[in-house]
C-alpha cells in the first residue's frame, strides 16, 4: 500500500519533484566522472610516471570528494526540505485521516528512496558520457595519442558513488523523519496561510550603507586591477581584499531592495505601469530576508567563474613552465669535496656516465663575495625592499659561472651562444619576479676586475634542471676574470642530455643506481622525467580540483535559487489569487512570474561577473607571469557552460514556478 502510495505521490508531484531530481542527478554525474580518474591508467599510450601522476591525482580527488559529499549533503537536505515544506499540507490530511507520523514518515521514506534510484542510475549513466569527456581533456593534458582510445568504466568509481550518496541519503531520511515527528497537526493543515513578517529597513541607513558597499567593492575592485608583483605575493594583500569583496557583497544585498523601491518610487510611470508595483514588493520582501543565501550565492558563482577559467589555464601554465624547468634530462647537483669532479666521483661509485650520454656540460659556480645589494642601482633596490619574495636577497652573496661554461649549457639546449669582452658581465636569471630588478644594469667590482654591463637587461634563461628553479640572479664573466682572481668555489654541477630516445628507462636505471651504490659523497640528482611527473601531477590535480570544485559551487548555487524561487511561489499562491479575483489575465501573471524569477536568478549572478572582471583580470596577470597563455579561451568556455546549466535551471524554475501558480486555482 504504502508503495504504490509513493509511486502515485511521485508521479502527482513529480514537477515539484523535478528540480530536486535534476541537482541529484548532475550531483551522481559530477561525483562519479572526477573519480573515474583512476580508470585512465588503461589507455595504451601512458607511461610508467604518468600512471603515478593519475594515482596521485586520484587520491586528491578522492581527499576532495569528502568535501564535495558534505556541501551536497547540505544541499540535498535544503532540497528536500522544500519538499516537505510543500507537501506540509497534505501530510496534514494523511494525519487526519488517521495516518500516523510514523506511516507518514514512512511514506517519505519510500518517494526518497524511489527518487534516489532513479537519480543514481541516471545520473551514473550521465556520468559514463562525462568521463568520457574528462578522458579526452586527460589525454590532452598529457599529450596522448587518443588514436588508440577505447571506452573508460570505473567500477571503484560507481561503488564509491553508490556509497556515498547512499550515505547521504540515509542522513536525509532521518532528517525527515525528525522533521515530520516536530510538526503539529494544525501547523500542517494551516500551513499555506501563514503571514510572512516583512523587515522593513531604514531608508537612510539602507541609502548609506548602499553607497558603502559600492565604496567598498570599488576598493577592491583597483586593488585587483592594478596588482603588482609585491602586492600579489603578500599574504596581508589578499586578506584585505576578501574583506573587502566579501563585506562589500553583503552590504550590497542587504541595502539593495530598499535602496531600488526607493529609485522606483520616484519614477510613478515604471512603479505604477502592469504588476511592477506587486512585482518590486515581492522582491524587497524576499531579498530583505534571504539577503545572507543571495551573498552566499553570488560568491558560490563568482568562485564558479574563477577556478572554471583559472583551472585549465594554471594546468597550460604549469606545462609551459615544466618546458622551461627542465632544459636537460638531468642536473646532477654537488655542493661539498669540490676540488674532484662530478665525474670522477660517480665512476669511484660505479657509475659511468658515458652508458647513459654523450652530450653533457660540467660546470662551477663560484663566490663573488658580492651582495646582490651592491649590484643592483637604487630602483631596483627600493623594488626588492617592497617584494616579500625577494627582500631578503640583497644580502645573500651572488655567484658568478665563466663565459664557456654559459655558453656550452646554452649549445646544449640549441641556444646560441653570447659574447663578453673582458671588461664585460652578464646577469641571468630563471624567476620572474627578478625581471624588475635587472633593467638598469650598473658596473660592477669582481674582485678587483672592474666590469660593465654587456646587456641593458637581464638574460631570462634557465641552466638547470630542478624541483626547485630558482635561480636569482648569476653573473657571467669572462674566464679571466674568474681563473686571475681568488673568486672561490661555491658549487658544481653537471647537466646530461641522454643519448637514448627511452628517457624515463633510462632515469629509472639511473636512479635505481644512484639508491644502490655506495657514494662517498651525496649528491642531488633531478631528472626531467622524476620533475616533469612531480609538476604534471601538481597541474593537472590544480585543474581537475578547479574544475570539479566549480561545477559543485555552480550547481548549488543555482539549485538554491531555484529552490528558494519555487518556495517563494509556493508561499505567494494566495497573493496570486487575488490578483486573479480582480481580473488580472493569466498571461500577465505568467509575466510577472518570469520577471521575479529572472531579476533574483541574474542579479546575484550580475554581481559575480563584475566581480569576476577585476579577479579575473588578477588571476591572468598571475597567470602570465608564470608564462601562461592568455585565459581568454577559457573564460568563454566557462560563460558558455554557465549558460547551459544556468538557463537550464532558470527555464525549469519558471516552469515550475508557473505550474505551481497555475494549479491553485
Amino acid at each position: 500500500m504504502y508503495y504504490n502510495l509513493s509511486i502515485r505521490n511521485l508521479k502527482r508531484s513529480f514537477k515539484d519533484y523535478a528540480i530536486y531530481f535534476l541537482t541529484l542527478t548532475f550531483a551522481v554525474c559530477i561525483f562519479y566522472s572526477f573519480n573515474s580518474i583512476e580508470a585512465q591508467k588503461i589507455m595504451k599510450d601512458i607511461s610508467e610516471s604518468q600512471t603515478q601522476v593519475i594515482d596521485m591525482v586520484t587520491k586528491v580527488m578522492g581527499g576532495l570528494s569528502i568535501l564535495v559529499s558534505i556541501i551536497l549533503s547540505f544541499l540535498i537536505i535544503y532540497a528536500n526540505n522544500f519538499l516537505i515544506k510543500r507537501r506540509k499540507k497534505e501530510f496534514g490530511v494523511y494525519m487526519t485521516l488517521g495516518m500516523g507520523r510514523n506511516k507518514v514518515s514512512k511514506i517519505l521514506f519510500l518517494e526518497t528512496l524511489i527518487i534516489g534510484i532513479l537519480s543514481l542510475a541516471v545520473g551514473l549513466l550521465m556520468g559514463l558520457f562525462l568521463s568520457q569527456a574528462l578522458s579526452l581533456v586527460t589525454a590532452k593534458m598529457f599529450e596522448i595519442n587518443m588514436s588508440n582510445y577505447k571506452f573508460i568504466f570505473s567500477e571503484s568509481a560507481v561503488f564509491k558513488t553508490i556509497g556515498y550518496f547512499s550515505i547521504i541519503f540515509i542522513f536525509v531520511m532521518f532528517f525527515n523523519y525528525i522533521s515530520i515527528s516536530k510538526y503539529k497537526l494544525i501547523d500542517l493543515i494551516y500551513a499555506s496561510r501563514k503571514n510572512e513578517s516583512i523587515n522593513i529597513k531604514n531608508k537612510k541607513f539602507s541609502f548609506i550603507l548602499f553607497l558603502l558597499a559600492v565604496t567598498l567593492l570599488i576598493i577592491a575592485y583597483v586593488m585587483a586591477i592594478r596588482n603588482n608583483q609585491f602586492s600579489i605575493g603578500s599574504s596581508s594583500y589578499w586578506c584585505i581584499l576578501f574583506i573587502l569583496g566579501g563585506t562589500g557583497t553583503l552590504f550590497f544585498f542587504i541595502s539593495l531592495s530598499s535602496f531600488v523601491m526607493r529609485i522606483l518610487k520616484f519614477n510613478d510611470k515604471i512603479y505604477f505601469k502592469n504588476l511592477n508595483m506587486f512585482i518590486a514588493r515581492q522582491i524587497n520582501s524576499k531579498i530583505n530576508t534571504n539577503y545572507i543565501s543571495i551573498t552566499l550565492i553570488c560568491l558560490m558563482l563568482f568562485l564558479s567563474i574563477e577556478v572554471l577559467s583559472s583551472g585549465l589555464a594554471l594546468n597550460k601554465s604549469f606545462s609551459k613552465n615544466i618546458k622551461f624547468d627542465t632544459p636537460y634530462d638531468a642536473t646532477i647537483l654537488g655542493e661539498e669535496n669540490i676540488e674532484s669532479s662530478i665525474i670522477e666521483e660517480l665512476q669511484k661509485s660505479n657509475i659511468n656516465i658515458n652508458n647513459f650520454t654523450d652530450s653533457y656540460v660540467e660546470y662551477k659556480t663560484y663566490d663573488t663575495k658580492l651582495s646582490y645589494h651592491s649590484i643592483l642601482d637604487p630602483n631596483a633596490i627600493e623594488k626588492a625592499n617592497k617584494n616579500k619574495k625577494i627582500q631578503g636577497l640583497l644580502t645573500d652573496s651572488i655567484e658568478a659561472m665563466k663565459l664557456t661554461d654559459f655558453n656550452k649549457l646554452m649549445l646544449l639546449q640549441g641556444k646560441n651562444p653570447i659574447e663578453l669582452g673582458d671588461d664585460e658581465y652578464a646577469i641571468i636569471s630563471n624567476t620572474e619576479s627578478t625581471k624588475i630588478l635587472y633593467t638598469n644594469l650598473i658596473k660592477i667590482n669582481v674582485n678587483g676586475n672592474e666590469l660593465k654591463p654587456k646587456y641593458d637587461k637581464g638574460i631570462y634563461v634557465n641552466t638547470e634542471t630542478t624541483s626547485n628553479p630558482y635561480n636569482y640572479g648569476t653573473i657571467v664573466v669572462g674566464d679571466k676574470v674568474v681563473n686571475n682572481s681568488y673568486v672561490v668555489p661555491f658549487s658544481q654541477k653537471l647537466c646530461i642530455q641522454y643519448k637514448s630516445a627511452d628517457k624515463e628507462l633510462i632515469s629509472k636505471k639511473i636512479n635505481t643506481l644512484f639508491k644502490n651504490t655506495s657514494k662517498s659523497r651525496e649528491f642531488s640528482q633531478y631528472s626531467k622525467v622524476d620533475t616533469y611527473a612531480t609538476q604534471q601531477g601538481n597541474s593537472i590535480s590544480f585543474a581537475f580540483i578547479g574544475i570539479y570544485l566549480g561545477l559543485v559551487f555552480l550547481i548549488t548555487s543555482v539549485a538554491i535559487l531555484s529552490l528558494q524561487q519555487l518556495s517563494d511561489c509556493a508561499d505567494s499562491i494566495e497573493r496570486y489569487k487575488i490578483l486573479r479575483k480582480i481580473g488580472v489575465e493569466e498571461r500577465t501573471i505568467n509575466k510577472a512570474i518570469l520577471i521575479q524569477i529572472a531579476i533574483y536568478f541574474f542579479t546575484p549572478l550580475s554581481l559575480a561577473v563584475i566581480h569576476s572582471i577585476a579577479g579575473l583580470k588578477l588571476a591572468n596577470d598571475i597567470l602570465l607571469r608564470t608564462g601562461a597563455i592568455n585565459i581568454i579561451g577559457y573564460i568563454i568556455f566557462t560563460a558558455i557552460l554557465i549558460c547551459i546549466i544556468y538557463g537550464g535551471y532558470f527555464l525549469a524554475t519558471y516552469i515550475g514556478a508557473k505550474n505551481i501558480i497555475k494549479n491553485s486555482n
